[in-house]
C-alpha cells in the first residue's frame, strides 16, 4: 500500500535526486550519474573523545551540495533518500543488532523554529524506520552558540560547544549503546561533546554516524 501511495504521489510530486535535483524515478535513491559517483568504501573517523564515526560520503561535489540543499533549502524531504544510504554505511560499520537507541545532535529551539526542522532529527527518523531501532531525544541543547562554522581555530570550535548539551533522558539509556546521527563530521567537536554527556551521565557506549565528514578533521 505504501508503494503505491508513493507511485501516485510521485505522478503529481515527481522525485528528485538529492545530489544534483534532477528529477528521479519513484524509489531511486539518485540518479543514475550521481550514483555512479558514490564511493566503494565508506569513512571511519572518530569524534573528540574517540568516540567512532562513519560517514557513507566526504565532504565535497554532490555530496556537499545534498547536505547544504538539504539543510538550507528546505528540501527535508530528501531525508528519506540520504538515510537509505546512510543505512547502508551503518550496517557495514556497526554491529545493529547491538544498537539500543537512535539519537540526534538537536538545534536550539529557537534556531529550529526559523528553519523549519531539524535535518540530523529527520535523518535519525528515517534510519530508525529502516533500521527497526528507536529514535528517541535524549540531548537537550540548552544554550544559543554560534554555528560552528563561523568558528575560526580548533580552540574556538571547542569553546563553542562547552556546556552546550546535557542528556535529557538518563535513566532509559543506562547501560544502553546509542546511535547518534548529525549531518556533517567537521572537526568532531560537536558530536564529541554530545558523545561526553551522554557517557560521563549514564556509561552508555556511544557510536556516531553522518552524511559526510571532511577530508581534513584532524588538521
Amino acid at each position: 500500500m505504501n508503494k503505491l501511495l508513493k507511485l501516485i504521489s510521485a505522478g503529481f510530486f515527481p522525485e528528485r535526486c538529492p545530489y544534483c535535483d534532477k528529477t528521479i524515478a519513484a524509489g531511486k535513491i539518485a540518479c543514475d550519474i550521481c550514483e555512479a559517483q558514490f564511493p566503494e568504501t565508506y569513512s571511519s573517523n572518530y569524534a573528540k573523545g574517540g568516540y567512532p564515526c562513519c560517514s557513507p560520503f566526504f565532504y565535497q561535489g554532490i555530496f556537499k551540495e545534498a547536505v547544504k540543499r538539504f539543510k538550507f533549502n528546505n528540501m527535508p524531504q530528501n531525508a528519506e533518500k540520504l538515510a537509505t544510504v546512510l543505512s547502508l554505511c551503518v550496517k557495514k560499520s556497526y554491529d545493529i543488532k547491538s544498537i539500543d537507541i537512535i539519537t540526534f545532535v538537536p538545534m536550539f529551539p529557537a534556531k529550529e523554529a526559523v528553519r523549519g526542522y531539524n535535518q540530523s532529527r529527520l535523518l535519525a527518523i528515517e534510519l530508525s524506520k529502516i533500521l527497526g531501532i528507536p529514535c528517541e531525544n535524549i540531548i537537550e541543547k540548552i544554550k544559543d552558540n554560534f554555528p560552528q562554522h563561523e568558528c575560526t581555530s580548533q580552540a574556538q570550535r571547542r569553546d563553542n560547544v562547552k556546556g552546550v548539551y546535557k542528556a535529557a533522558d538518563t535513566e532509559n539509556i543506562k547501560g544502553k549503546k546509542v546511535l547518534i546521527i548529525d549531518d556533517i563530521l567537521t572537526t568532531g567537536y560537536t558530536l564529541g561533546e554530545c558523545c561526553k554527556v551522554i557517557a560521563k551521565k549514564t556509561k552508555a557506549e556511544v557510536l556516531c554516524a553522518t552524511i559526510c565528514a571532511k577530508n581534513d578533521i584532524y588538521t
